[in-house]
């Protein structure tokens, strides 16, 4: 086990193509030039079921593997970073799901949001910050919304250049991650 904080990196978007897995393993990059372990968190990647336990995440009750996995992964982390697009003026039905598996697990944990779409993910963002305040993370209230330029996307409407697209809001990005590892790193040594 790291005596570094450990970070979670929260990707929204389960599409077969997306912006969220470029931006996160950069804002991973990010995250370990903090001085802390980034934790890849692709829900793509996790496919958890819609939730499907009989007693209510506030009870603590879990009874599913998968379940039980996430818990523990959430758990183990010291803050999170929600990477998130804007579908519809919202955020995605799997970052939901992912989120409302759990209560006690998220309580005081730093978090932020990096959302990003053609306004920059602005309405995703005000959203998932409500939901976060209102389940107890402790919510950075900047956060980073990445626009899209034309330009931004190929044929196939994959990010033609990722780092470039990283690139414009890398000092906010840089910024917002140095303010999750401080507050991480300050609960470390609180408990």
């Amino acid at each position: 086990m790291s005596a570094r904080p450990q970070i979670g990196i929260i990707v929204g978007s389960t599409r077969p193509v997306r912006v969220g897995r470029p931006v996160a393993d950069e804002i991973a990059q990010l995250i370990e030039a903090a001085g802390a372990d980034a934790v890849m968190l692709d829900l793509a990647e996790l496919r958890l079921p819609l939730l499907d336990e009989a007693m209510p995440p506030a009870s603590g009750v879990r009874s599913n593997p998968h379940t039980i996995a996430w818990a523990e992964r959430i758990d183990a982390l010291d803050g999170v970073v929600f990477v998130t697009p804007d579908y519809n003026a919202g955020y995605p039905a799997a970052l939901k799901n992912a989120i409302d598996y759990l209560k006690h697990e998220w309580v005081g944990k730093p978090a932020a949001i990096v959302s990003y779409g053609w306004a920059g993910g602005a309405a995703s963002a005000a959203q998932l910050a409500a939901v976060l305040t209102y389940i107890g993370l402790a919510l950075d209230e900047q956060g980073v919304q990445m626009a899209f330029e034309q330009g931004d996307f190929d044929e196939s409407m994959r990010l033609a250049d990722p780092t470039a697209f990283v690139a414009r809001s890398i000092e906010a990005l840089r910024a917002l991650v140095e303010r999750v590892v401080a507050a991480s790193s300050a609960a470390l040594v609180d408990a």
